[in-house]
């Protein structure tokens, strides 16, 4: 595997994120109609520090939006660009929310995900993510930080 390297987003990354989240979520925006607007607020998000870039050999191949709200580590987003999924760069980007969320003192993690996105649930399962509830097709998760 390529070592991959996480790092705050910058202004001039802002398009290289929208594209790799469009690409990642490309299949499912065709086949959910209910599925929301995964690449709004881009801009926003990374000016307000928020966004993190998965990047190999130069090129950004991921994603992870998230920051702390009321003491827990919300996780909006994480998106790999589908030539680079299966490499452990999904995986990479959630470690590092993890330590994240500890560094800013964040008591627990949280995430919604969509309930068709059964790949995604069962990975977040694997990396210490459980169930809490199920909202018609909103599955919302939670982790410890202590885990």
């Amino acid at each position: 595997m390529t070592d991959v390297l996480i790092r705050a987003a910058l202004n001039e990354d802002i398009d290289a994120v929208r594209e790799v989240i469009r690409a990642a979520y490309e299949n499912w925006a065709k086949a959910l109609a209910d599925l929301p607007d995964v690449s709004g607020g881009v801009a926003e998000d990374v000016a307000g520090g928020r966004v993190w870039v998965a990047v190999v050999e130069g090129e950004i191949v991921g994603c992870l939006i998230g920051g702390e709200v009321s003491g827990r580590w919300h996780l909006a987003n994480v998106a790999v660009a589908p030539e680079h999924g299966g490499k452990g760069v999904g995986r990479d980007l959630m470690t590092f929310a993890v330590i994240e969320a500890r560094r800013v003192g964040a008591t627990g993690m949280a995430l919604a995900t969509h309930r068709a996105m059964s790949g995604n649930v069962a990975l977040y399962e694997r990396l210490g993510w459980r169930v809490v509830a199920e909202e018609g097709n909103k599955i919302v998760m939670h982790r410890s930080t202590h885990d």
